[in-house]
């Protein structure tokens, strides 16, 4: 059988050939399938549900992480810590507010809703109302103008806020608290203080993905002050605040010039820009279903720690295809100067047709190796 190779040089460079290519097919498919179906079912073992394969390249080079405060950072259900008004009776400022919030889709909307259910209160009916994304709600009621949001919204509008209730809102926006002021017919007539809690688990979760390389960076409409002292409080250093949805979108794009990809964390409306802008995005259980849907990823957890798992799985993926690559080139290496040599020598041993078999057969081995050893 070896004289009949060697005495005929076609048949065993065609034999050659069939063997680089049953070889590197078999790693192409392998590295390009198999591999990616891997990490796609170890990481719903984790409780992470990845939408498609081709989101491992990104998850894979994700080292930062931005997400809101509302939900991510906090609980996310925001309620009425107290009422501070300015010439106006306390019950009469939160009818105002809560007859401009009527129908507007919004936690704080939310808080002052139930707060006034609880008083018994009744709303008025609005002849219009318009949210503002970032800012804050406006209304006709009575004939009167009413604004309810940040103090830049209503300074926008040529509300004149007394310096001492800034004063005493960014007293208590300090302390984590998030604070809405009220105008009715272009006069501030005080503010609303909202409380929500941190989630328990993030500050772990911010040392967990530190720890990793994956910074985090909150990036949020709510006031400076309140999102400081939340960023203190869970160990974030790099905080944005006041931002409506361009700037955040804008301030995404400047951070991606770094060299890791940005991942984001949504699960409101308002975090939604977050999730359009970052190279890969992140829903967790605790997400508006629209955000579960438009996010490559979703945790199934209220704990933005999880992530990182899904970043760990991917490297280790990676790390496998790259070891995968290696055998392939070396197999290729070793398959040519085979080659080489037979084709330089006119007189061969009787084993130079066993060579490349040898050669494929063992890289084979190395590959299916591999790939069989995938256990994250």
């Amino acid at each position: 059988m070896f004289d009949y190779f060697l005495e005929n040089r076609l048949v065993l460079y065609g034999m050659i050939a069939g063997i680089f290519i049953i070889v590197n097919l078999l790693a192409y498919l392998l590295l390009k399938l198999v591999l990616p179906w891997q990490a796609m079912r170890t990481l719903k073992k984790y409780k992470l549900h990845v939408k498609n394969r081709h989101k491992l390249p990104l998850l894979n080079l994700t080292g930062q992480l931005v997400m809101g405060l509302s939900g991510a950072v906090t609980k996310g259900v925001p309620f009425v810590y107290d009422i501070i008004p300015a010439g106006i009776a306390p019950s009469k400022l939160m009818t105002f507010a809560a007859s401009a919030e009527a129908g507007i889709d919004h936690p704080l909307a939310g808080a002052i809703a139930e707060w006034a259910e609880e008083k018994q209160l009744e709303p008025w009916a609005a002849s219009a109302n318009n949210a503002v994304p970032g800012k804050g709600v406006e209304a006709l009621i009575n004939h009167q103008e009413v604004r309810v949001g940040t103090a830049g919204f209503l300074q926008e509008h040529g509300v004149k806020i007394p310096a001492e209730i800034l004063t005493r809102a960014d007293q208590l926006a300090g302390k984590g608290n998030v604070v809405a002021f009220v105008s009715i017919s272009g006069f501030c007539r005080g503010f609303i203080v909202f409380g929500d809690y941190l989630r328990p688990t993030v500050p772990g979760a911010v040392k967990l993905l530190n720890d990793y390389g994956i910074s985090t960076t909150i990036i949020t409409s709510a006031a400076g002050s309140t999102a400081r002292n939340l960023g203190r409080q869970a160990g974030i250093s790099n905080v944005y605040s006041e931002l409506n949805a361009m700037e955040k979108a804008k301030k995404i794009t400047i951070m991606k010039t770094t060299a890791s990809l940005i991942g984001a964390v949504a699960t409101t409306y308002n975090s939604h820009v977050l999730a359009q802008s970052a190279d890969i995005s992140f829903a967790l259980s605790i997400s508006d279903e629209a955000i579960k849907e438009q996010c490559d990823v979703y945790v199934d957890s209220v704990d933005f720690g999880n992530i990182m798992s899904g970043v760990d799985i991917a490297r280790y993926t990676y790390s496998k295809r790259k070891t995968g690559i290696l055998v392939t080139v070396l197999f290729n290496l070793v398959l040519g100067a085979i080659t080489s040599y037979i084709v330089a020598e006119a007189a061969l041993p009787f084993f130079a047709p066993v060579m490349p078999v040898l050669a494929g057969v063992l890289f084979l081995i190395g590959l299916l190796a591999n790939q069989v050893t995938y256990n994250y």
